[in-house]
């Protein structure tokens, strides 16, 4: 279980990965990709509204981090299995900015990123 300073430290460092990214804010290609992941019909297990998130930017995730990091218990709906508050957080942001990384190399054209959308999205 995490404490709240192991939270805090976490979540700089996954903020940080956020930051260092590049490419992932010219308007026309996050449109045109997230107009083709929707064709897929393309759903990450995100802790936020699809299109949102397919269309979203580096600040924008950023807001929703900290959104994320600044919930109330009650709204994270924590199970009875010896989670925390800030095991939950940190699980949901992970879970966010990985996703966010694989839609910034698509974005980015990345040709490995494509085949496994291709392989999982396509060719079932």
């Amino acid at each position: 279980m995490l404490s709240k300073k192991q939270f805090s430290e976490k979540l700089e460092e996954l903020k940080g990965e956020v930051r260092e990214l590049e490419g992932v804010d010219d308007q026309a290609v996050i449109l045109e990709t997230a107009a083709r992941l929707r064709g897929f019909n393309y759903a990450p297990p995100v802790f936020m509204a699809v299109d949102t998130f397919l269309a979203g930017t580096r600040a924008e995730l950023l807001e929703e981090i900290e959104r994320i990091a600044g919930m109330q218990a009650s709204e994270l709906q924590i199970e009875a299995d010896g989670q925390n508050e800030w095991d939950v957080k940190i699980q949901h942001i992970s879970v966010l900015v990985f996703y966010f990384k694989e839609l910034n190399d698509l974005r980015r054209g990345v040709p490995e990123a494509w085949d496994e959308i291709d392989e999982l999205y396509v060719h079932d």
